[in-house]
């Protein structure tokens, strides 16, 4: 969906899209999620799991006013998008295509990030298997790819790639435009055609990179 017009309608059709996946809990979904947040218990106890993601008791206290949100929080909401989008597709198969929602690992691993002698190099062989993980094993017949990208372990940022669009976008609360990150996806996507399909990625020139824009909504504070 691409929502276009101005600040105050993008935001309204925005909240609208929202309110129309979402519901309101009930009492007893509450009762479950307010014991584990606030309640007393070991950090490292396992209080959800989502196929084979799981988040511990602690990492759900981070999400109380004030707290970073850490990886497996972020994880186990993509991997219920994932599922939801499954499920949308099967519904709907003739109008829509997969989406994708991969983890935090994968920047992590294609720019050896943290890595004593290479960090932020960019390296293809470290994600070269990665598409294996996708819905049928082929990223060039998805609608998108949905990454989280957690910056210098301070802040979370997403990046988009529309790959029947050709449009690789960058969403960051802080307004960063994320360049680094827009030129390592679009050299990804092109090795991984060359790698998967043994030609070169068509159209190159019709690809586009957007940073950050200004209409992308902007966090207050430096926690949420």
């Amino acid at each position: 969906m691409v929502i276009s017009g101005p600040l105050s309608t993008i935001k309204e059709r925005a909240e609208l899209r929202v309110s129309s996946l979402t519901r309101d809990y009930s009492n007893k979904e509450r009762k479950i999620i307010n014991k584990a947040i606030n309640g007393p218990g070991d950090v490292e106890k396992i209080v959800a799991r989502c196929g084979t993601d799981t988040v511990q008791r602690g990492s759900m206290q981070t999400l109380k006013p004030g707290k970073w949100l850490n990886d497996e929080i972020i994880h186990q909401f993509f991997q219920l998008l994932l599922i939801r989008d499954q499920q949308l597709c099967m519904k709907h198969p003739t109008t829509r295509h997969r989406t994708y929602f991969g983890k935090s690992f994968f920047i992590t691993k294609i720019l050896n990030e943290y890595h004593p002698d290479k960090d932020g190099q960019y390296e293809y062989k470290n994600v070269a298997s990665w598409s294996k993980n996708v819905p049928g094993e082929d990223i060039f017949n998805l609608d998108k790819i949905i990454l989280p990208i957690n910056m210098g372990n301070m802040h979370w940022i997403v990046a988009v790639i529309f790959m029947r669009k050709k449009r690789i976008e960058i969403f960051d609360s802080f307004g960063s435009d994320g360049i680094r990150y827009l030129h390592t996806l679009f050299r990804y996507i092109q090795d991984e055609h060359q790698d998967k399909k043994r030609t070169a990625l068509p159209d190159i020139n019709g690809w586009k990179l957007i940073p950050t824009q200004k209409k992308t909504p902007r966090q207050r504070n430096g926690t949420c």
